[in-house]
């Protein structure tokens, strides 16, 4: 079997609903969808038996993007305006792949600034509502 390495980009990055989609392809650095999960410990019972712990999972759109903060239609400012709200996203790590991940994400805001003479970075990390879809483009 042949070893399968796919860059990330060319793609897309776009959050919001249709209505009012905004896209932070331009403004992206990258883009990782994060899983975690929580695992209680399994609890003995008197029979000797073995009771499973609870298994809790949980995935993050973790972004990072050029500051653009007084732009004309910034994303900062958009992320700062729409913080909070559980809106759908599109993530295309690399369009040729023909692959997206969809799903509902909660806005979050950015941190705005940096070092004076620096074009800063910043780091966003948003929680996926539900799990996320992986579907063809």
């Amino acid at each position: 079997m042949a070893v399968n390495v796919i860059e990330i980009g060319p793609g897309t990055l776009t959050i919001g609903a249709p209505s009012a989609l905004t896209d932070f392809s331009d403004q992206c650095v990258s883009a990782e969808l994060i899983p975690s999960v929580d695992k209680e410990k399994p609890r003995r019972v008197l029979s000797g038996k073995n009771v499973p712990g609870a298994r809790t999972e949980s995935v993050k759109l973790q972004c990072e993007f050029l500051n653009d903060f007084g732009a004309q239609d910034s994303r900062s400012e958009w992320l700062w305006e729409h913080r909070g709200q559980e809106v759908p996203f599109n993530y295309v790590p690399n369009s040729s792949a023909g692959k997206a991940i969809t799903g509902t994400l909660v806005v979050e805001p950015i941190a705005i600034g940096g070092k004076a003479g620096e074009k800063p970075e910043k780091q966003v990390e948003f929680d996926l509502v539900d799990p996320p879809v992986f579907e063809a483009v």
